[in-house]
């Protein structure tokens, strides 16, 4: 679907709908319901905010719904910085378009018995406010099998056990959604047969906002009749 496809649907749909009675909105607005369809339909399909409780992964559609715009990246770790909460922690720069995790590993080198060793070892995400604890347990704290992590504005910062070091940080992601515009002519980056929910969505998001102006019309004019 084009997005000159998608406005004439988006018209269509809310036309059918509403009877009409829906105010004449201008390309920009539809551009902007649109996205704020694209981005609801990704999130919905993602996580669990659905109605059938499904992560994206759980059957074969949703698979093909986001397979789109699931990326890979192999990043690397930066030089220790003043900045960083521990010594042994340094902070890793995610991808611009990073929206939601959805896997990540570190590979992690070390010498054992005096062999250089590398592998991948599993990434425990932690808060802030958790951070002394934790770094503090026995069970819990980095070791040859983990690392912890932080977020941190547009980063990772990666805690890892004195003696190893980060040698890479793998991370496969949902990429933040394309901005659509007729303008530009850009659609939708997920497969062909989304094109449709992702409008559908948008047209919800019209009706909400149409009904809750409507609603406070309705409201300021029994207001009015009390005085």
């Amino acid at each position: 679907m084009t997005i000159a496809e998608a406005h004439l649907s988006f018209k269509f749909g809310l036309d059918k709908i509403d009877s009409l009675n829906y105010p004449n909105m201008l390309p920009e607005e539809i551009d902007l319901l649109l996205n704020q369809g694209y981005k609801r339909w990704v999130k919905q399909r993602y996580g669990y905010t659905n109605p059938k409780r499904e992560s994206f992964e759980e059957t074969q559609k949703r698979t093909e719904d986001l397979k789109n715009v699931v990326k890979t990246a192999v990043l690397s770790p930066q030089t220790y910085s003043s900045d960083n909460i521990d010594i042994n922690s340094r902070f890793i720069d995610l991808p611009i378009d990073h929206w939601f995790t959805v896997q990540e590993r570190v590979k992690l080198g070390y010498t054992c018995g005096g062999t250089s060793l590398q592998e991948f070892v599993e990434v425990r995400p932690i808060q802030h406010v958790e951070f002394d604890k934790v770094i503090k347990d026995e069970f819990k704290k980095p070791d040859t099998s983990k690392v912890l992590r932080l977020m941190d504005n547009g980063k990772v910062e990666i805690i890892f056990q004195s003696g190893t070091s980060i040698v890479e940080y793998r991370l496969r992601y949902i990429k933040q959604p394309v901005t659509v515009s007729l303008t530009t002519g850009v659609t939708f980056e997920t497969s062909e047969h989304t094109h449709q929910e992702i409008v559908d969505e948008a047209i919800k998001i019209a009706l909400e906002d149409i009904e809750a102006k409507r609603n406070n019309t309705f409201t300021q004019l029994i207001d009015n009749t009390k005085e």
